[in-house]
């Protein structure tokens, strides 16, 4: 365990601001390093929260302070970024999804082993107490066996809304930029990989899906499904049905509100309320890094966890007939 871990961030995006809140409000994080394609936009960031401005990538991977890195590129960007960083040995989060499919993934991990670095793909969720408080009730069978699990996570950008996520060429699209917690949270729940996914999507004339439904059949008795998108919104929770009660995680991504309710056969709900700031959420993924950076992996998300999930990725956009060009061909 590292008591203290310094941070660089490569981009200044949406999701890296959330970071640096997180890793200032962590008890292990310190801000020292921000890269982007420009050093204006580092520096306007650093001036809000701390660190370094650098107006390169490569810059952060130099600097010799730098523990960890958070990488918060567009998802075509992951796989080359984390190698680099995987060669400059530093510790590893990156944003998900991690790679643009599962070849991907056992190329750019293969390369982490290789040189011996920490890294974890950055399901913030999985860190937090109400994911793992799920988990150990799961693991109690306090609904029993479980049968089916239904969930969802989904926004509407509008159909102005313009970066990578509306780019199908680069990877964009509802299922691989918030379906893919619905896939993560139902393969923590099974325990085990499925059978056959299939995936419904409404594709665009940009190529990316703008909504679409899911469905996994897992080994046994245990099915679910999934609704996704980032033209649409939807309640964002789960559903956990089991032979002797269900489970309603009412926020399962953001936690910022929202109970943990076990509703047990013949008994009264029991429930468990852990919202917290948005700043707190990301603060237990930064501080889970430090916890388990010698272990090279967290056990919350670990590699086999993240190429896993990519292969149920991939299978679900074959199903959809969903291919981005900036994909590694076989």
């Amino acid at each position: 365990m590292a008591s203290k871990l310094n941070w660089g961030i490569l981009a200044t995006g949406g999701i890296a601001r959330q970071f640096a809140g997180g890793v200032n409000a962590s008890k292990t994080g310190t801000l020292t390093a921000v890269g982007s394609r420009t050093l204006e936009s580092a520096t306007k960031f650093t001036e809000q929260f701390g660190g370094k401005p650098y107006g390169s990538y490569e810059e952060v991977l130099a600097d010799p302070e730098v523990d960890a890195v958070y990488i918060a590129l567009p998802h075509h960007m992951h796989y080359d970024w984390t190698i680099k960083c995987a060669e400059a040995g530093k510790a590893i989060l990156c944003e998900k999804p991690f790679t643009l499919n599962a070849l991907e993934a056992e190329k750019a991990l293969a390369e982490v082993k290789k040189h011996g670095v920490f890294f974890m793909e950055a399901f913030m969720y999985r860190c937090h107490p109400q994911t793992l408080k799920l988990k150990e009730l799961l693991d109690e069978k306090v609904i029993g066996q479980v049968k089916v699990v239904n969930s969802e996570f989904a926004f509407n950008a509008g159909k102005s809304w313009e970066n990578f996520r509306t780019e199908g060429a680069l990877g964009g699209g509802g299922l691989m930029d918030v379906g893919t917690y619905c896939v993560s949270l139902t393969r923590l729940v099974a325990g085990a990989e499925p059978e056959s996914a299939h995936y419904s999507a409404y594709i665009g004339d940009k190529g990316y899906d703008e909504f679409g439904s899911g469905c996994m059949k897992f080994p046994g008795e245990f099915t679910a499904s999934f609704g996704t998108g980032v033209h649409i919104q939807m309640e964002n929770g789960a559903w956990i049905y089991g032979t002797e009660g269900k489970i309603h995680v009412e926020n399962p991504w953001k936690v910022n509100n929202g109970k943990l309710i076990v509703y047990r056969n013949g008994q009264e709900p029991e429930s468990w309320d852990m919202t917290c700031s948005n700043d707190q959420l990301y603060a237990y993924e930064a501080d889970a890094v430090a916890e388990f950076i010698e272990a090279k992996e967290c056990p919350y998300m670990t590699l086999d966890d993240t190429l896993n999930n990519m292969r149920v990725l991939d299978m679900l956009r074959a199903s959809a007939g969903l291919t981005f060009a900036a994909e590694m061909k076989a």
